[in-house]
């Protein structure tokens, strides 16, 4: 397949980390090309800031050496086992990413056949693709074209990759340990943060998250994971201190309702009283979600007026959500995911929204739509709506539980009742 000759004999130590530096920046440009055409932008590929990938340098070298040992086996039995080299080091750099950034950069767990989530069997057939094309057209055209360079010239580059990608290197892990840092940080204070600094740490690591996508969804999980939990406490340590601030009050403060009154007496708004909801309708039902989450977000000295407006707006959906067919959501569509951005919509056409409010409408439904809020008060009003929707079924089941005890005995005496003889 390849004059292992020109591999062995005639190159020189320099050589091979002149070619190492030219296969790690093809890689680079592979990446480049796949990253930016999945994404449709374009993207600086790989762990490293600058264009190259060491790891196609390695997957090269471990190839040319494994190549001096199995030149004589059939073509067919080459190719195999040169797919079988690369998967393994994709399986290492994937293992020790994990072990020591505690980060996974790629995730083949979607796919089929795959072990680990690290590999999977369908890159394993394009490295070994790539393993023959490598072999048959790259390396002997480069190695030939490194041959022709003058050794002083093939040494002063060498030296040179050699300091830039130790540079990169350094600067690289220090990225990253710093991205794992604050990625902990991010754990333990999202819900202490500014909305001001928590943009900022996701700005901070937005081209690792562009260069490895995946990494988009293991912080998007382990938030969310974190933040249930967390939320679970935060809303069982508060209840007692707010919601029996709440019992005997009036239904709503004359403060609440000059907040919500351009809302609630809109006559599109206004519309959702024709539709019934738990046990009342969307407009009652909506209200009650805005006075808790305005009453929560008030103790909770936060900006208690858009929580209390995009609480007001969480359900602004015209249609009957039991047995709808309708223009804004066919038969066939699920209503839970579905209605956020609906009543998104109906909100933006008739009312003037700030990010907080946009941010607790469409993600009000939250942890079954798949981003976390971005807001404090959006996660009021979620739970907000939580707990009076919770209440309400409760009081529902309540209710139609009277009604049948009610409806017992009429029934029973008129059993009892015998015919006349």
């Amino acid at each position: 397949m390849i004059n292992h000759i020109i591999a062995s004999d005639r190159l020189t130590p320099f050589h091979y980390v002149v070619l190492f530096a030219i296969y790690a920046f093809l890689g680079w440009i592979i990446e480049v090309i796949y990253r930016s055409a999945t994404q449709r932008r374009f993207i600086n590929a790989g762990f490293l800031h600058g264009p190259c990938i060491p790891v196609y340098g390695f997957g090269a070298a471990f190839i040319l050496i494994l190549n001096q040992w199995i030149h004589v086996w059939p073509v067919p039995a080459q190719v195999l086992m040169y797919g079988l080299v690369l998967t393994m080091v994709e399986y290492i750099a994937g293992f020790l990413f994990e072990k020591i950034f505690k980060l996974k950069l790629w995730d083949y767990a979607g796919n089929r056949f795959n072990l680990h989530g690290r590999i999977c069997l369908l890159f394993s057939v394009f490295w070994t693709g790539m393993a023959f094309i490598f072999l048959t057209f790259i390396h002997p055209a480069a190695a030939r074209y490194v041959l022709t360079v003058k050794g002083t010239a093939v040494r002063m580059a060498a030296t040179m990759f050699m300091a830039y990608i130790t540079a990169d290197f350094v600067f690289s892990v220090t990225s990253m340990t710093a991205f794992r840092n604050k990625i902990a940080y991010l754990y333990s204070e999202y819900l202490n943060l500014s909305t001001v600094e928590i943009d900022r740490i996701f700005a901070s690591f937005r081209r690792l998250r562009n260069a490895f996508p995946n990494l988009n969804g293991y912080i998007d999980r382990s938030i969310n994971e974190d933040i249930k939990k967390r939320i679970g406490k935060f809303m069982e340590s508060i209840q007692q201190k707010v919601f029996s601030r709440l019992s005997g009050r009036q239904p709503f403060e004359s403060e609440f309702n000059d907040i919500i009154r351009d809302i609630y007496t809109h006559e599109e708004f206004m519309k959702l009283k024709q539709f019934h909801h738990h046990n009342s309708s969307i407009y009652e039902h909506a209200r009650e979600v805005a006075y808790l989450a305005y009453r929560i977000a008030k103790f909770l000295k936060l900006d208690y007026r858009s929580a209390a407006r995009g609480a007001l707006l969480h359900d602004f959906f015209l249609y009957d959500w039991r047995n709808h067919d309708e223009p804004d959501l066919a038969r066939d569509r699920y209503h839970g995911i579905e209605h956020p951005k609906i009543a998104l919509a109906n909100a933006e056409k008739n009312f003037v929204l700030n990010d907080i409010e946009r941010d607790s409408i469409v993600k009000h439904m939250w942890p079954l739509t798949l981003m976390p809020p971005r807001y404090k008060e959006s996660y009021v009003v979620t739970f907000a709506d939580k707990y009076v929707s919770s209440r309400e079924f409760v009081d529902e089941i309540k209710k139609q539980r009277d009604q049948m005890k009610k409806r017992r005995p009429r029934l029973k005496r008129r059993v009892d009742v015998k015919p006349a003889e």
